[in-house]
């Protein structure tokens, strides 16, 4: 009976510990994962992934034991997703720079929470020999989980941009962060 008692006294300092760690404060981080563009060009119906990634910086607020906020900036890479259409080869990269505010519902060392933003973002889309480029600021929303041991964090999130003149941009991504 004792060691029952004394592992769960043990489990709840250390979800404790791992909470203490997890909230406010400076973060750095960098991420990879699949982002997919889906456009339907007058060649045919363009939709494909392809390795992208990301870099980020933010700041934890701890505002209530139930719910912490962040500001994050960073930036994000779709990669080159590229197909043939028809007789014609197509590719689309989209990259740019954001800011994002999260809403974090912080439990032990696990976070869930709401992502959204805007991003300022440049879209080059090749078919054939035409190139076309855009730039222009866009919003975003996505949702995640995160997990803490330490300083240390690992995210996963699914993040949706709502870029102009493409019909669907979205990244699903794991990060790892380091918090001051």
């Amino acid at each position: 009976m004792n060691r029952r008692l004394l592992a769960a006294v043990a489990l709840v300092c250390s979800l404790s510990v791992f909470q203490a760690h997890a909230a406010g404060g400076l973060y750095l981080g960098a991420g990879v994962g699949a982002a997919t563009v889906k456009e339907d060009t007058s060649s045919g119906n363009f939709d494909e992934t392809a390795t992208g990634y990301k870099a980020f910086v933010g700041y934890r607020f701890n505002l209530l034991p139930i719910i912490d906020l962040a500001a994050e900036g960073g930036y994000v890479d779709f990669g080159k997703p590229s197909k043939t259409l028809g007789a014609q080869q197509a590719q689309f990269k989209i990259h740019g720079g954001y800011a994002a505010g999260l809403l974090i519902f912080p439990l032990g060392p696990v976070d869930l929470y709401g992502k959204g933003g805007a991003i300022s973002a440049r879209t080059e889309s090749t078919i054939g020999s035409t190139t076309n480029s855009r730039t222009g600021t866009n919003g975003f929303y996505g949702v995640g989980a995160g997990f803490y041991v330490w300083k240390i964090g690992i995210r996963a999130e699914y993040e949706r941009y709502l870029i102009k003149d493409v019909d669907r941009v979205q990244m699903l991504s794991v990060s790892a962060l380091f918090q001051f």
